[in-house]
């Protein structure tokens, strides 16, 4: 059964890769015309949901930027004026080592959460009137290191709570459009950039799965159906929410 997407204007961000690469082929698959946001060469992503029958507009944003968002962003609802769904995936996360938190950097803390929790606001703030327009979804990505309190990146950690705080606050302002809120929480899920977090990826991802109820690995893909759920009709009493995908890591 389909989930609902087909014509649907939806807009992606940290597109070019990992997660956020699987989300667009997700909503190509279902008919949706996807835009997708990154500061990186968005053309495999291109490529992919093209391929998949999909509709592709590349747009190249530094949401670390509050000028190349506002910019981004108008140029976005310049040609989609209704904004039927926002996937905020993009994070600082890849290139970020493991370190007690009196050695991280101030000018790194700042930039973690310039970009993971400002980012993600300035994202829905410039685009909230095409959102209005269509009653939209936003999906926010957050993660399970917020729900354990994972050591040794605490500035993320920290970062991805603030996410889960702004979705529920989010949920109830924007209710009153009719805008739906939620957040995934993925838990360790194989990319790139957790295998470059630590020189013990292997053996932490060994541990990670001896701890889920269901013993695999949290792959990109594994986002996907969640997120096209929570963007759907069938998603439309469901707001203000956060969705563990991780095999049975976080229970809360």
């Amino acid at each position: 059964m389909e989930v609902g997407l087909s014509g649907k204007k939806v807009v992606v961000t940290g597109a070019a890769r990992g997660i956020g690469r699987e989300i667009c082929i997700g909503f190509a698959d279902n008919g949706a015309e996807v835009i997708g946001v990154d500061i990186i060469d968005l053309e495999e992503t291109g490529a992919a949901v093209t391929a998949a029958g999909g509709s592709w507009y590349a747009c190249t944003i530094d949401i670390g930027n509050p000028e190349s968002v506002a910019e981004g962003c108008a140029w976005i609802l310049s040609g989609h004026p209704r904004i039927d769904a926002l996937v905020n995936n993009a994070a600082l996360y890849g290139g970020l080592r493991m370190q007690p938190m009196e050695q991280i950097d101030l000018d790194e803390w700042d930039r973690v959460m310039s970009i993971n929790v400002r980012g993600t606001f300035l994202m829905i703030r410039d685009l909230l009137p095409g959102l209005k327009v269509a009653a939209g979804k936003v999906v926010n990505i957050s993660s399970g290191s917020a729900l354990r309190g994972s050591p040794g990146l605490m500035h993320y950690v920290a970062s991805k709570g603030a996410i889960i705080g702004m979705t529920r606050s989010l949920a109830t302002e924007l209710g009153a459009h009719n805008i739906n809120v939620n957040a995934i929480a993925p838990g360790f899920v194989a990319t790139d950039a957790s295998k470059g977090l630590s020189e013990m990826y292997e053996k932490y991802m060994e541990m990670t799965i001896m701890a889920q109820s269901i013993k695999q690995p949290n792959n990109p893909a594994d986002i996907v159906g969640t997120t096209l759920y929570l963007c759907s009709s069938w998603a439309d009493a469901v707001t203000g929410q956060l969705c563990a995908v991780d095999y049975g890591l976080n229970k809360h």
